[in-house]
């Protein structure tokens, strides 16, 4: 019969991502929302992202009826022998000028009627026009987009005096184990407030990764006011115009208690209690929106103003390989016991247009 020593535990790491993973969900919601995703293999972690030409931008100055030169905020939708929509006018474009960001345009093209164009006017990429017989067209390329996010250590050791081994602990059997419990439940809400509000930060041996917050920066709205359905619905829009919404998505609305409870309060027949579609058979309350419908997660570790909209399925938390949370016994030392958990990890969020987020709510 094998013997197990108290010697022979001593250095072995084990995993207790699963001891995480059971912690209270409405401790780390995002945490168990999310769960973890695969290793990755280096501390800055870098993935690649792919995008279309945009369709659309918007004028920067007016333009008289007769004007050839249009002045745009971004011409990288539209190259020579595009056809734009301005209004109910179509423009053919003749030339682009990249450095003043005006476009020299055709009016009233195709028989269509033109018109005074004011600022901030929606100027929408239709189509390139083609030729019968025409070479053909130069091709054009848009690059992937580098993305990367730093991996973070979280780590706390368990100390615990021969004393207080010996003292009789009511209600507890293990006193090693039950403060390590409390340890990997203390390590899992920094993990949590990391995901969320993290600063990319590096400075020799430390590093910090980059949150939700941080990574969201296109759809951020002010709203200055309660939070309403019809917020939720522009901030939705808002996804849907940078294509969030042509993928499926599992999104879902991140709040802390105060605006939960405002938004139980703006209208009640689009609130809706239901049993969610998970693992873990939680109750979970869902907001019917135009775009959808989203789960409301409830979480005390965002901030009181604010609102995240995001599809869990672009959001992944890896750790790096082999740093997943796991805990060391390392012996006896004196007259105490200690041992150590630690875990390495980074937040992974896929196409930031595709998130958005509502701060300054009342």
């Amino acid at each position: 019969m094998a013997k197990v020593y108290n010697a022979s535990l001593i250095g072995k790491k084990e995993s207790v991502v699963d001891e995480i993973l059971l912690l209270n969900p409405h401790q780390t919601p995002l945490l168990n929302a999310l769960g973890f995703s695969e290793a990755v293999t280096a501390v800055e972690h870098v993935w690649y992202e792919d995008e279309m030409f945009p369709d659309e931008t918007v004028t920067t100055a007016s333009a008289l009826v007769d004007d050839t030169a249009i002045v745009v905020a971004d011409v990288t939708p539209f190259r020579v022998g595009s056809v734009i929509k301005i209004g109910e006018e179509l423009l053919y474009v003749s030339a682009i000028n990249t450095g003043t960001k005006t476009l020299t345009v055709t009016r009233a093209y195709a028989s269509t009627t033109a018109a005074a164009i004011a600022n901030a006017a929606k100027v929408e990429f239709l189509f390139d026009e083609g030729t019968e017989g025409a070479d053909a067209r130069a091709a054009r390329y848009k690059a992937r987009v580098r993305k990367s996010n730093l991996t973070q250590i979280f780590t706390d050791s368990i100390e615990i005096s021969g004393t207080a081994q010996a003292v009789a602990q009511y209600g507890i059997d293990n006193l090693y184990e039950y403060e390590k419990q409390k340890k990997q439940l203390e390590l899992a809400l920094q993990l949590e407030k990391a995901l969320i509000n993290g600063v990319s930060y590096e400075s020799g041996q430390v590093r910090q990764m980059k949150g939700i917050r941080q990574f969201i920066t296109t759809n951020v709205t002010n709203v200055g006011g309660a939070v309403t359905l019809a917020a939720i619905n522009t901030l939705a829009q808002s996804i849907y115009d940078a294509g969030g919404f042509k993928q499926a998505g599992d999104y879902k609305i991140m709040v802390a208690a105060k605006q939960k409870i405002a938004l139980s309060g703006t209208d009640s027949n689009k609130i809706t209690l239901t049993r969610g579609e998970n693992t873990r058979g939680q109750v979970v309350d869902k907001i019917v929106t135009d775009f959808g419908e989203f789960e409301i997660v409830l979480n005390q570790n965002l901030a009181s103003d604010e609102l995240f909209l995001f599809d869990s399925n672009r959001a992944k938390i890896r750790p790096l390989i082999t740093r997943e949370f796991s805990h060391t016994y390392l012996g006896t030392k004196g007259d105490y016991t200690t041992g150590q958990i630690i875990g390495e990890y980074t937040l992974e969020l896929e196409q930031e247009k595709a998130h958005g987020r509502l701060k300054g709510l009342s």
